[in-house]
């Protein structure tokens, strides 16, 4: 199953925007949220915000559901999970790093 984040927040109805209107939404272009040459990956917050898709996490259909580590905070920001945070913190360190910098 894939999850897709922007920062902490999952995301639903994860749609391809045009580039400018993801650039618009404040997006930076990654291999997470590539949909094709013209578009890439937005979605709804749960309180119906539209973001930038930031990470997508391949959370695994059996978890072993352990504690989050610096393995997952630190891990790849289109990775596999399998934390008890169901890949909300996966890759999330990467972003904390570049805002504290």
């Amino acid at each position: 199953m894939i999850k897709y984040f922007n920062g902490d927040e999952q995301l639903v109805s994860v749609h391809p925007v045009m580039n400018a209107e993801f650039v618009a939404l404040g997006g930076v272009k990654s291999s997470a949220n590539r949909y094709d040459s013209f578009q890439r990956l937005a979605g709804k917050t749960a309180d119906g915000r539209v973001l930038p898709v930031e990470r997508k996490i391949e959370y695994k259909k059996f978890p072993s559901l352990h504690e989050c580590n610096a393995k997952c905070l630190n891990g790849k920001h289109d990775g596999v999970c399998e934390c008890q945070c169901g890949g909300k913190n996966h890759g999330l360190g990467v972003f904390t790093q570049l805002l504290a910098a």
